[in-house]
C-alpha cells in the first residue's frame, strides 16, 4: 500500500490505499463477490447512458461517471499498428499522417482534462544510440496544458505484444502519479511520475478513462480523415478504478461505452475477464 502524507489524511483522498504496481491478485481478493459489486454500486454516482464524441481521432474510451473517484488502474497487452502509406506529412518528413495511443486519464469538474498512458513513436537503440527514422515503438506520455514524455532510453521503451500494468491515481492536491510497468510482481522496465494536475482535488468531481486510439495530426475537432491505418491485438486483462479504500472493477456498471466516429471502426471483443474490465480491441480506420 502506499503510504498517505500527513496533510492529505483528512480528506477523501487520504482513505486511498491502493495496491502496489504488478500485484493483482489483490484485486479480485478485494471485489471477487458479486455482492461486493452491488453494496458498492448503491454508493455510486453512476455512469451516463451516452456521452458524445469528440471528433478528430478513431478511438475505443470506457469513462466512469463524475464522482470522488481517486484513480484507475489495468494491464494491458500493446496493440499493432499499421500505418497508411497513402498518408503522408509533406510537412514533416513524410511521416504518417495517423498516429496511435493506449492510454488513461482524467477530468476533474469538468474543465480540468489528462491524458497519461502509451504513445506509438520513436525509439533509441541501444547499441547505437541512434532515433529510429520511423515510430516502432509505445513508450509513456503525459499531457495537461503540455505534453511531455521521458527520456528515450530502452528502460522506458516498450513493443507491440508487451504485456504492461498502467495506472494513474491521485497522491496529493493537484498531483497525480502515472505509473507505467511490466506485468507482474517484478517488473523489469518501469516508468513513474508525477506531475501537475490542476483542478483533481478532494472538493472535485472526477472522472477517469482509458482509451486506445488511431490520432490523426492536426485534426483534433475536425470529422476523421479516411484511413487505412489500424491497430490490432489490443486487449486489456482487466481495468479498475479507485475510490477510498476501494478497487472495483471498471465494467459495464462503471461506464460509458464509446466507440467512435463509427462502431464500424471500433471491433470489441468480450472475453472472460469482461466483468474485471477486460475485452479485446482492434481500431480500423474508414479506406
Amino acid at each position: 500500500m502506499i503510504s498517505i502524507p500527513p496533510y492529505f489524511k483528512n480528506t477523501v483522498l487520504g482513505m486511498v490505499a491502493l495496491t502496489t504496481i504488478g500485484c493483482k491478485s489483490s484485486i479480485s481478493s478485494e471485489v471477487s463477490s458479486q455482492g461486493g459489486e452491488t453494496a458498492s454500486l448503491t454508493n455510486e454516482v453512476p455512469p451516463a447512458a451516452t456521452i458524445p464524441c469528440f471528433p478528430g481521432a478513431y478511438y475505443r474510451k470506457v469513462v466512469s461517471s463524475f464522482d470522488d473517484w481517486t484513480g484507475i488502474t489495468g494491464i494491458v497487452v500493446l496493440g499493432h499498428p499499421t500505418t497508411d502509406p497513402n498518408r503522408l506529412d509533406s510537412q514533416r518528413n513524410n511521416l504518417p499522417l495517423d498516429n496511435f495511443s493506449i492510454y488513461m486519464g482524467g477530468n476533474a469538474g469538468g474543465h480540468y482534462e489528462v491524458d497519461a498512458g502509451m504513445t506509438w513513436t520513436f525509439s533509441v537503440d541501444k547499441a547505437t544510440g541512434n532515433t529510429s527514422k520511423e515510430r516502432i515503438a509505445w513508450r509513456p506520455f503525459w499531457r495537461t496544458k503540455v505534453w511531455s514524455n521521458p527520456p528515450n532510453v530502452e528502460q522506458y521503451t516498450w513493443h507491440p505484444g508487451d504485456t504492461i500494468q498502467m495506472t494513474v491515481k491521485m497522491v496529493a492536491p493537484q498531483k497525480l502519479r502515472m505509473i507505467i510497468a511490466d506485468a507482474g510482481a517484478q517488473p523489469f522496465k518501469k516508468f513513474e511520475v508525477d506531475f501537475d494536475a490542476e483542478g483533481f482535488t478532494a472538493e472535485q468531481p472526477r472522472q477517469f478513462k482509458r482509451v486506445n486510439a488511431i490520432d490523426q495530426v492536426r485534426n483534433e475537432g475536425k470529422p476523421v480523415q479516411p484511413t487505412a491505418a489500424r491497430v490490432t491485438g489490443g486487449e486489456w486483462l482487466f481495468t479498475s478504478l479507485f475510490k477510498g479504500d476501494q478497487e472495483l472493477h471498471m465494467n459495464q456498471a462503471r461506464y460509458t461505452d464509446m466507440r467512435c466516429p463509427d462502431a464500424d471502426n471500433i471491433k470489441v471483443t468480450t472475453t472472460a475477464n469482461a466483468q474485471k474490465g477486460g475485452e479485446k480491441i482492434d481500431i480500423m480506420g474508414k479506406q
